[in-house]
């Protein structure tokens, strides 16, 4: 009987300080990990943007200053940040349904975090009661 193997490709878990570990749940929140807010450049608030043919969220660090800006909020004794984000996804029709991780959250050429809603995976807990 021939086996037919295939190769995992997905390489061993990476410590979560050296990669961009970003969700977004059924409330609308956006979580960041501390990496990700780091590389951000430890902003106070960020702003959202959003390609709507793409469907790719993008987030840009700002200043609280800033009358559009999101607060960057720390959760977790600070080892994750939170976006309220239900303004936007409501104003741009983004709808989801459980907590989904963005596959491939990193930084363009231009500074702008970039969350794929086509690329995601679901995170959320799945516990039976």
């Amino acid at each position: 009987m021939a086996l037919h193997w295939e190769k995992f490709r997905g390489g061993p878990t990476r410590a979560e300080n050296t990669t961009f570990s970003v969700t977004i749940n059924k409330k609308n929140v956006i979580t960041f990990n501390k990496y990700a807010r780091e590389r951000l450049g430890r902003p106070e608030g960020v702003l959202l943007l959003f390609e709507k043919r793409e469907s790719i969220i993008g987030v840009v660090p700002t200043s609280m200053k800033d009358q559009d800006a999101f607060p960057l909020k720390p959760k977790g004794g600070g080892l994750n940040f939170v976006v309220h984000a239900a303004p936007f996804c409501r104003h741009f029709g983004i709808v989801i349904e459980r907590t989904e991780k963005f596959d491939h959250a990193d930084l363009d050429n231009e500074g702008i975090l970039r969350l794929d809603l086509k690329n995601t995976h679901d995170v959320s807990n799945r516990r039976k009661r």
